[in-house]
């Protein structure tokens, strides 16, 4: 097994390349674009095991040698984007972001990116794009690919070829399962994790394996050739026009980019179409500039992301699509050439060169993180960040609600010992948590007194559990419960459900992570959204119809609308550029708060499954974004400061502007005092 060059392979490359450039850039034409990493794991599993089967076939193998080859490819570009990138990260990024930076930093010198990005970022969430180094997790994982599979390619290749293939196969195949059932189950781990990865990477292996063992004799110059070889481009051409961030993957749907991949590789030769096409000298060259490329792409879209009070016009992007191309030139010939030499830089000098660099980029890590991202470095920075902290005017609550050790609920309770009735009571999670600024004011002025308590991913439904959430099974339905039991203690008059009730029923909910959240009533219930939407109109009927059997008026809190852009770097932006309190901030932050439009496609769901509980006399459907959406904007703050603490909670400030008008609503249901 020899590795000949072929033109067609790094054309295939600029195929992969092209796609993850333009998605990044937010090119809607290339919303399947991801998939350029699956035809890059094709390609690199094919390379390698070429190179590890054919030098075991002539007795060369060396793990030494290998790992050299691969660092000598990966680490110098490698380091040199990460460093860029950390230095102009000082002059852009905010101090928590900078912090964070100094993680990534770490992951990427440990060759662990895709660990810290599975335990911290969905690859599709819309956070995700501002990360200037989310993409190395595809490096990790071939990293991680590199370290295992020269090991198991000489284990199988001692036991003869039907033991490569048998091996190969198996491996394959318990990859592919596994990400099949990870793609629902546990898709950011399926997602970015090497053993739900690993059957790309085979794919391309068993090409290798192939065609080492037939002597290449589909690589004829006849129609059947060329026909598959088409079908594969146009199966990854389809993979990348008609696939989006709603698309399950990987999984089966990964097969469509990866099979493309190993068709190309095992038909298109030079004397057909397809062959001709990946052979043409523009695509050959941006494949041979496509790692380069593809580690340049993210940092530059990522940072000026950051950089922009809003998000860049595509213009930009495409500007920065260039740019990319041109700084992958420029390192190809002046980093990569001259490090892939062994006449001008020794094994020696590779290792000892890139173990140092590495311990520089861990120093780094630590500096960045260490020091809290230096916030030091902007003005007012203090002053802006406290417009965010949370109130903290609930504390945990002790023993107070029967929930297994370790699981702290968040209560503020009225001492029993002085208080024989209350009059609002707050149940929820953590958005009612954020709610209770504005329920303090307005117990206060209506002179009364009000208690909360609640616990971050609990939907406060009598008889309803979440499942695969935050907490282990039983302890929301146990928490939902105790609620109750105080409300039979303390009678209140008036009860208050507040959530992020899209979390609980909608797959639309623009976190990835917020798509886990499953509601039960038994455990034998289905994990599956569709059924949490029946658990939640049987369980609010229940639970309205429970509260109000005690005598309480029950009020229905929808979530506040739900800003798509991050408030804390528009307004610490607006201070960077000192137009805080000035009328130039209205317009800024109106262009990045959400649109009433959008505001309302993401209520409809939740309204649509109001309609369906029973009328109920003395149950009030409250509807905050009343109070946040004019003009068809629904406004993240003014020009004086925020009205959200992330982009779905509430800040004290933003809870207080909601106190005078939950007042007014409460006051009609209940009339006058």
């Amino acid at each position: 097994m020899k590795l000949n060059y072929r033109r067609e392979v790094d054309g295939l490359r600029a195929v992969a390349v092209l796609p993850v450039i333009l998605f990044h850039a937010g090119l809607s034409s290339f919303s399947g674009g991801f998939v350029g990493v699956d035809v890059f794991f094709v390609i690199s599993g094919y390379l390698i095991t070429t190179i590890v089967f054919g030098e075991l076939e002539e007795g060369k193998f060396s793990l030494a040698r290998f790992y050299e080859r691969r660092a000598r490819r990966i680490l110098p570009a490698l380091f040199v984007v990460t460093v860029a990138t950390a230095v102009a990260a000082w002059f852009i990024l905010l101090p928590e972001d900078l912090k964070e930076l100094g993680k990534s930093l770490l992951a990427v010198a440990l060759f662990s990116s895709n660990f810290l990005f599975w335990n911290e970022s969905g690859y599709f969430d819309t956070s995700a794009e501002y990360l200037p180094l989310l993409h190395t997790w595809s490096l990790a994982v071939e990293e991680q690919y590199y370290m295992l599979f020269p090991l198991l390619a000489a284990a199988l290749f001692r036991r003869g070829r039907q033991a490569v293939l048998v091996g190969l196969a198996t491996v394959a195949l318990g990859s592919f399962a596994l990400a099949q059932w990870g793609a629902t189950a546990h898709p950011n781990a399926a997602f970015y994790l090497l053993p739900f990865r690993a059957w790309e990477l085979m794919v391309g292996a068993l090409a290798a394996v192939y065609l080492s063992r037939s002597g290449l004799p589909l690589l004829r110059a006849d129609s059947l050739s060329g026909f598959l070889a088409g079908a594969g481009l146009v199966m990854i051409g389809l993979s990348v026009h008609l696939y989006d961030r709603a698309t399950p993957f990987p999984g089966i749907y990964a097969l469509l980019p990866a099979i493309g991949a190993v068709l190309i590789i095992l038909f298109a030769q030079p004397n057909n179409l397809v062959g001709r096409l990946l052979g043409t000298k523009a695509l050959v060259y941006i494949g041979l500039l496509s790692y380069s490329a593809y580690l340049w792409h993210q940092p530059l879209f990522a940072l000026a992301r950051r950089a922009s009070l809003e998000e860049p016009h595509m213009r930009v992007f495409l500007a920065l699509s260039v740019a990319t191309f041109v700084l992958a030139y420029f390192t190809r010939h002046l980093v990569e050439q001259p490090f892939r030499s062994p006449s001008k830089v020794s094994r020696r000098s590779i290792f000892i060169g890139s173990g140092a660099t590495a311990a520089v980029v861990v120093g780094l890590a630590f500096v960045l993180y260490g020091n809290k991202g230096f916030p030091d470095r902007i003005d007012n920075y203090a002053k802006v960040a406290d417009t965010f902290r949370w109130q903290d005017l609930a504390k945990p609550c002790g023993s107070e609600p029967s929930l297994p050790t370790g699981v702290q609920a968040l209560c503020r309770l009225p001492d029993p010992d002085k208080v024989t009735r209350v009059d609002v009571a707050l149940f929820g999670d953590s958005h009612a948590d954020a709610f209770l600024p504005a329920v303090v004011a307005a117990t206060n002025q209506r002179d009364s007194t009000p208690a909360y308590m609640g616990l971050g991913g609990c939907i406060p439904l009598i008889g309803v559990d979440v499942r695969a959430g935050n907490w282990p099974a039983g302890v929301c339905q146990t928490l939902a419960q105790e609620q109750y039991n105080f409300a039979v203690k303390t009678r209140p008059q008036n009860v208050l459900l507040v959530g992020r009730w899209s979390m609980y029923i909608d797959t639309e909910d623009s976190a990835s992570s917020a798509r886990k959240y499953y509601l039960v009533e038994d455990k034998s219930n289905p994990l599956s959204k569709e059924h949490s939407r029946e658990v939640f109109v049987r369980g609010l009927e229940r639970t309205v119809r429970a509260y109000e059997a005690l005598g309480a008026k029950v009020f229905f809190v929808e979530q506040v609308p739900q800003q798509l852009a991050d408030p804390r770097a528009v307004f610490h932006r607006i201070n960077q550029r000192g137009m805080w309190g000035l009328p130039e901030a209205e317009a800024a932050i109106e262009r990045n708060s959400v649109s009433q439009e959008v505001m309302s496609k993401q209520q409809a769901l939740l309204r649509r499954l109001l309609d369906q509980v029973p009328e109920i006399e003395g149950f009030t459907v409250l509807r905050p974004e009343s109070h946040f959406c004019t003009g068809g904007k629904c406004l993240m703050g003014d020009k004086d400061g925020p009205f959200y603490h992330d982009k779905d909670h509430l800040n004290i400030r933003g809870a207080e502007h909601v106190g005078p008008w939950l007042v007014t609503r409460m006051s009609e249901a209940n009339g006058p005092r």
